[in-house]
């Protein structure tokens, strides 16, 4: 089981729609004219979808077994202790890894991102995932809670597959513990096994071992 932080951006509510239309008086201000309607702004349009794209991320990994909290960008000033961080921003979903504790901006989530700086500099800026939803589906709320779960399905293979890989590195550094304290340490060899010269004063019978064996033989040692 992992834990999980998703954070998601809280745009400013929409206008009051039920507010009557404005009119201008025509050149003669005899009959007023209404005047056409703005058109809606992207916050209007895209308003509260952000929160719930994280409320079905959220929910497939809580089915998936993982601890998960859900909350507004502008609630979180850390991600330490979590293993896992999701951003939801503008239709954007992004995820990178967790345990570092770094500062959230609510109006961009992965600006503090660690080492982000420096990947910007050497044109290396490659987040994990950065799944974005087409702007022509935020009209079909069924489009766009189809697309965030299977967002969370992609995050939840994402988990299985760094919990794989953990197991598998604390496996292999088992395994080198245990080699290292069966392998006896290597004894060192000596100048004369590495046939180098021996200096003088050296123990007798190291630097000619066969001239001593002859002698032995002579004196019938």
């Amino acid at each position: 089981m992992c834990t999980v932080l998703i954070t998601y951006s809280t745009p400013q509510p929409p206008g009051e729609s039920t507010a009557p239309a404005p009119v201008a008086a025509d050149d003669r201000g005899t009959s007023p004219v209404p005047e056409a309607p703005s058109t809606p702004s992207f916050a209007d349009t895209t308003a509260g979808i952000d929160e719930a794209i994280a409320a079905a991320v959220a929910d497939e990994l809580t089915r998936a077994g993982h601890r998960v909290a859900c909350r507004p960008s502008v609630a979180v000033t850390t991600t330490n202790g979590f293993d896992l961080v999701v951003g939801v921003h503008h239709l954007r979903v992004s995820h990178w890894k967790g345990g570092t504790p770094r500062p959230v901006d609510a109006d961009d989530p992965e600006a503090a991102e660690p080492g982000r700086a420096e990947r910007l500099a050497a044109g290396e800026d490659q987040p994990d995932v950065a799944s974005t939803i087409p702007m022509t589906w935020c009209a079909d709320w069924r489009a766009v809670d189809a697309w965030a779960r299977s967002v969370g399905d992609h995050l939840v293979h994402v988990l299985e597959l760094r919990t794989e890989l953990a197991r598998v590195r604390a496996e292999l550094d088992r395994c080198r513990t245990m080699l290292l304290a069966a392998t006896p340490e290597p004894r060192a060899l000596s100048a004369a096994e590495l046939g180098r010269p021996v200096a003088r004063g050296a123990a007798p019978g190291v630097h000619r071992p066969h001239r001593r064996t002859q002698d032995k033989q002579t004196t019938g040692a």
